[in-house]
């Protein structure tokens, strides 16, 4: 499995944070991932929910089925998520306090066995995302 780290300080309490983060309804906004949703659109975020969204990897049109798997509000949001072909992929969110504002962990990971021979290409293309996904959540938190 590929695994990517980023940490990003940002403006905002842990809770602020949180709050962008856990609020699916406003995934478009921020996480470079998402490319719509596929039937209804979850709200507000608990372990256990399932949800569905579109994506591109690659340019190649994906469906991922999510289950959040750890949810301990304001300092962690975790999701596990099945792909298209078998694909595997996991979003791990970690907030701490600091220094008058957050700092952010993100670890993403995406494997399976129809991947593989993509590894090459979709670390850099993952960690891309990340940096994308960070900076927008930065300057959604930088308005408020």
């Amino acid at each position: 499995m590929i695994e990517i780290s980023r940490v990003r300080e940002v403006a905002g309490s842990r809770e602020e944070v949180a709050a962008l983060v856990c609020d699916l309804e406003r995934w478009p906004e921020w996480f470079v991932l998402h490319k719509g949703w596929i039937g209804e659109v979850p709200s507000e975020a608990e372990i256990g929910l399932r949800f569905r969204h579109k994506v591109r990897a690659l340019g190649i049109p994906g469906e991922v089925s999510w289950e959040i798997t750890d949810l301990d509000v304001p300092a962690r949001f975790a999701a596990r998520g099945k792909g298209t072909s078998g694909a595997k992929m996991e979003v791990d969110f970690r907030i701490r306090e600091r220094d008058g504002g957050s700092c952010v962990a993100f670890t993403a990971k995406i494997g399976g066995f129809a991947l593989r021979p993509l590894k090459g290409q979709l670390e850099p293309w993952l960690g891309t995302r990340a940096d994308r996904s960070l900076d927008r959540l930065s300057a959604l938190l930088a308005e408020a």
